[in-house]
């Protein structure tokens, strides 16, 4: 991948970023486990579009996606379990 094309995947990430950040603000219910469900989908979707498929670029680690996935995993199973069952999480 190019270096313009580096940097509009940044930037677009850090406007990502900074949206969620401000429509959680917004919205009253910015929460450490809301903010990384938005970052990581916002990872994930912007990953998807903006990445050619013919050629994985060698700046982006293999593992990146799947981290941010299961890290997306723990977040709602937690929130599930707080939500279902009070008092099993301190």
């Amino acid at each position: 991948m190019t270096t313009p094309r580096r940097r509009r995947y940044l930037r677009l990430q850090l406007a990502w970023l900074l949206g969620a950040l401000f429509a959680l603000l917004l919205a009253g219910a910015l929460s450490l486990g809301a903010y990384v469900l938005l970052a990581v989908l916002g990872s994930v979707v912007l990953d998807g579009l903006l990445t050619p498929h013919e050629v994985e670029p060698r700046w982006r680690p293999r593992w990146l996606v799947p981290a941010g996935l299961l890290v997306a995993a723990i977040v709602v199973a937690v929130r599930t379990l707080e939500l279902l069952a009070p008092g099993v999480i301190p």
